[in-house]
C-alpha cells in the first residue's frame, strides 16, 4: 500500500505542474470536451450534433465531476486528467507484481520493480506528456492493459466474474476513444495469440475467439452504425484507406509472437532493441528532413532528451525473455509491447502524412508502460536470473541498486518533454490565462473573420464552435513571404522568438523589428501582459471581413 500510494502521489503531483501556470487543459483538444461537458450543463442534454463516436465516456464524464465540484469544466478538465493519467502508473505496479511473484523473485526485490516501474512511468516525459493532457485517451492508456489482464484471466479461468469484467470493459471501450480501441483489439488479438499457443485446447480457442471476436465485431458495427446517424468517426477511415496493409500487420502481429514466445533469448532481445533502433533511426533522419513531409523536423535538443530513454529501452530488451517465456502473466505484457510496435510500422508504411504522422505519436505512448515493466524487472533482478550465478551477491546488490538509479535518473531527464511544445521548444506547453482571455475577447468582439497562430485558432474553435470566424491560413501566408491579413489578427510576442505554431507544419518566425513595425501600422484593439503578450489588431482604414 505504501508502494501505491506513493507512486499515485509523485505521478498525480508531475501531473498538475501545469496547473502551476494554468488552471485550463493542458492542451487544446481539451477545450473541445470542455466545451461539450458546459453545453450538455447548460442544456441538460447531450448536443449529438457537436459530438464525434467516442466522445460519450470523457464528455459526459466531465459534465458530471464538473457539476459535483460545482467548477467550470474548462477548470476541471485538468484535474480529472491527472488522476487518470497517475492511475495508469499503478497499472504497470500491478503488473510487475504479479510477473515478479511468477519468476519467483524475492518479495524485496518485487517491490523494488514495483517502485521502478511506478516511478519511471510517473516522471518519464513522453508518457507524461500524454497521461497529462485533457485528452479522451487518457482513458484508454489506463484501460488497455486493463482490459488485456481481464481477457488473460478470462481466457485461462474461463471464471464468470472475470468474463463479466471482459464484456464491461469491452462495451465501453469505443464509447471512450477510437484510437485506444484500436489499440486494445490488437492488445486482446496477441493476449489470445500466447494463450492458444500456452494451451490449444477447444475451450480456450472457444472462450478467446468469443471474447476477441465479439470485441472486434462490436466495435465495428458501432462505429459504422454511428457514421450512419452524422457521428464523426476518427482514425478508422486511417485503416479503412489500407485494408490490405491494416491485415498484413495483424498476420505480422500473430507470427511474430507466436515466434517470439519459441526463439532464443538472444533473438528476443534483438527483435526489440531493432524495433526501437529503427524508430530512432526514423527519428533521427528527422531531424534533417521531415519522414512526414509538410510536419516539422525533431528539434536537436528534443532529440537528445528522448536518446535518454534508450536506458529503458535497453533494459527492457535485455528482460524481454522474462515475460516471453513466462507461461502466464507474461503474455499480457508481450500482447501489450506488440500491439503498439506493430501500429506503428502500419503507420509508417501506409502513407507519410500529416494524419500517420499523429498515429505513430500516439501510438508509441502504449509502449512506454511494457517497457518500463520489463527494465524495472530487469533493474531489480532479473538480469541476474540469466547470469547463472557468475555475479556474487554483493556485487548483485550493489548492481539492483545501480540500474534502479539509472533507470529512474533517465527517466528523470526526460521529463522536461512533458512541459515544452515540441515544435517551437517554448514552455509552458499550455494555454496560458491571457491566451484563453484573448481567444475569448476575439470572439466576442469580433463580428466577421479573424486569424491567429495555429493553437489559438484551436482554442477558438473547440470552445467556441458556433461563435467564432477563426481561420490560421492568413497567418500562415503572411509569416511564409505572402500577404499581410486583411482581417483582425490575434498575434502574440512568441512569434519573433520561439514562432508561431503552424502544425503540422514547421513555426515560423518575424524579426522583431518588423513585427513592431507591423504593429505601428494598425490598429490596436486589444492587448495583455504576461509571459507572451497578445495583440488583436485590425489594419488602418477599413478592415475586411474576410481575411
Amino acid at each position: 500500500m505504501v508502494v501505491v500510494l506513493a507512486v499515485f502521489a509523485v505521478a498525480l503531483g508531475m501531473r498538475t505542474l501545469t496547473l502551476h501556470w494554468s488552471p485550463y487543459p493542458a492542451t487544446t483538444d481539451g477545450f473541445g470536451y470542455a466545451a461539450l461537458a458546459r453545453d450538455t450543463l447548460a442544456t441538460d442534454s447531450i448536443p449529438l450534433d457537436q459530438f464525434r463516436a467516442d466522445n460519450f465516456a470523457f464528455a459526459n464524464g466531465l459534465a458530471m465531476l464538473s457539476a459535483v465540484a460545482d467548477m467550470k469544466p474548462v477548470k476541471t478538465a485538468q484535474l480529472l486528467v491527472a488522476v487518470l493519467g497517475a492511475g495508469s502508473c499503478l497499472t504497470a505496479v500491478a503488473i510487475v507484481r504479479r510477473l515478479g511473484a511468477g519468476l519467483e523473485l524475492p518479495d524485496r526485490q518485487v517491490r523494488y520493480a514495483a517502485v521502478l516501474a511506478g516511478l519511471g512511468l510517473a516522471i518519464e516525459g513522453l508518457y507524461l506528456r500524454r497521461t497529462g493532457v485533457a485528452d479522451e485517451e487518457a482513458i484508454g492508456i489506463l484501460l488497455v492493459p486493463l482490459l488485456a489482464i481481464a481477457v488473460h484471466r478470462a481466457v485461462r479461468t474461463r471464471r464468470a466474474a472475470w468474463i463479466a469484467t471482459t464484456i464491461v470493459l469491452t462495451v465501453t471501450f469505443p464509447l471512450v476513444h477510437t484510437f485506444s480501441t484500436l489499440i486494445a483489439a490488437l492488445t486482446i488479438l496477441g493476449v489470445l495469440t500466447t494463450q492458444i499457443l500456452r494451451v490449444p485446447t477447444t475451450r480456450i480457442v472457444t472462450v478467446g475467439v468469443a471474447l476477441v471476436g465479439g470485441f472486434w465485431g462490436y466495435f465495428a458495427l458501432y462505429y459504422d452504425v454511428a457514421a450512419r446517424f452524422g457521428l464523426t468517426v476518427p482514425y478508422v477511415g486511417r485503416v479503412a484507406a489500407y485494408p490490405g496493409l491494416f491485415v498484413a500487420w495483424l498476420i505480422v502481429l500473430v507470427i511474430g509472437i507466436l515466434w517470439l514466445r519459441s526463439t532464443s533469448q538472444r533473438l528476443q532481445r534483438t527483435i526489440l532493441i531493432g524495433a526501437i533502433g529503427f524508430g530512432y533511426t526514423v527519428l533521427v533522419a528527422n531531424v534533417f528532413l521531415p519522414i512526414f513531409p509538410g510536419t516539422v523536423t525533431t528539434p536537436l535538443p528534443i532529440l537528445v532528451l528522448v536518446l535518454v530513454f534508450l536506458v529503458p529501452a535497453a533494459l527492457a530488451s535485455y528482460g524481454l525473455p522474462l515475460a516471453a517465456t513466462d507461461p502466464r502473466d507474461g503474455a499480457v505484457v508481450v500482447a501489450l509491447l506488440v500491439a503498439p510496435i506493430a501500429e506503428v510500422f502500419f503507420a509508417l508504411t501506409a502513407s507519410l502524412t500529416p494524419e500517420f504522422f499523429g498515429t505513430v505519436m500516439r501510438a508509441q505512448t502504449f509502449v512506454h508502460l511494457p517497457l518500463f515493466v520489463l527494465a524495472s524487472l530487469t533493474a531489480a533482478g532479473g538480469l541476474h536470473a540469466h547470469s547463472r550465478g557468475r555475479i556474487p551477491t554483493p556485487s548483485r546488490r550493489s548492481l539492483r541498486v545501480a540500474l534502479g538509479v539509472v533507470l529512474v535518473v533517465s527517466a528523470a531527464v526526460t521529463a522536461p518533454l512533458a512541459f515544452v511544445d515540441l515544435d517551437t521548444l517554448s514552455y509552458p506547453s499550455t494555454t496560458t490565462p491571457e491566451e484563453f482571455d484573448g481567444t475569448t475577447f476575439a470572439t466576442n468582439h469580433v463580428p466577421g473573420q479573424w486569424t491567429t497562430e495555429h493553437s489559438l485558432w484551436k482554442v477558438g474553435i473547440l470552445y467556441y464552435p458556433t461563435q467564432t470566424q477563426v481561420s490560421y491560413t492568413p497567418i500562415a501566408n503572411w509569416l511564409n513571404n505572402g500577404p499581410q491579413p486583411r482581417c483582425p489578427v490575434l498575434s502574440a510576442e512568441s512569434w519573433t522568438t520561439t514562432g508561431a505554431h503552424l502544425f503540422p507544419s514547421a513555426p515560423e518566425t518575424i524579426s522583431d523589428a518588423r513585427y513592431h513595425e507591423w504593429l505601428s501600422s494598425h490598429n490596436l484593439v486589444y492587448t495583455t501582459t504576461g509571459r507572451n503578450p497578445l495583440s488583436l489588431t485590425i489594419p488602418t482604414g477599413r478592415a475586411s471581413s474576410k481575411c
